[in-house]
């Protein structure tokens, strides 16, 4: 999805704060779990009255400011998914597909009243499913995305290849009619947020 940094995400001297790529996660992680209905499943709401969602790890590495009124692309998978966690995993660029910031957010699903760990509900397992073309599972496995992100330099240039970079400033630089959220591949096939069946 695609975000314009605002003045309450930069700093005194003008571009954004760091804290602001964890903001650009969340508005990932939120947008995709609660404006989606993929297969017909609308009822988010439903679905999520008796779990909560704690967010047990979230990390960010920063590469890059972003100005004041500049655009940026959110880009999101999923890793190591389980029957009730999943690694979100988000790769940020700016409008020229420049690296802005990487990292990942491991969620897990606990019962509100007991608050023991149970299964993940349909608006997260529905993007697991590799056959499908909307499938998020994120392709790097070995090293793993998150191995990846906290080695370093060297190795946050392998979550970036040429395609992902291509369709990061493809994201950020859309113009407004096009600059909705949705799934989309390093090809630029999308698969709308909203897919009734």
């Amino acid at each position: 999805m695609q975000y314009q940094v605002l003045f309450h995400d930069t700093m005194a001297y003008g571009s954004h704060h760091h804290t602001a790529n964890i903001k650009f996660q969340n508005i990932a992680r939120e947008t995709l779990l609660f404006e989606s209905r993929l297969d017909a499943q609308t009822g988010w709401y439903e679905q999520m009255k008796d779990i909560v969602i704690l967010t047990r790890q979230a990390y960010s590495f920063n590469m890059a400011p972003v100005g004041l009124g500049e655009k940026v692309g959110i880009l999101l998978s999923y890793e190591e998914p389980t029957r009730s966690t999943v690694r979100l995993c988000f790769r940020v660029l700016n409008d020229q597909g420049q690296p802005v910031s990487c990292g990942y957010q491991t969620l897990i699903m606990l019962d509100k009243d007991t608050q023991r760990v149970v299964p993940a509900p349909h608006l997260l397992t529905q993007y697991l499913d590799p056959a499908r073309g909307y499938s998020l599972i994120e392709s790097l496995v070995d090293p793993s995305f998150a191995d990846r992100a906290h080695a370093g330099s060297r190795a946050v240039k392998d979550l970036f290849p040429d395609d992902v970079r291509c369709l990061g400033q493809r994201v950020a630089s859309a113009p407004v009619q096009e600059a909705y959220p949705k799934i989309i591949d390093t090809t630029f096939t999308e698969f709308p947020l909203y897919i009734e069946r």
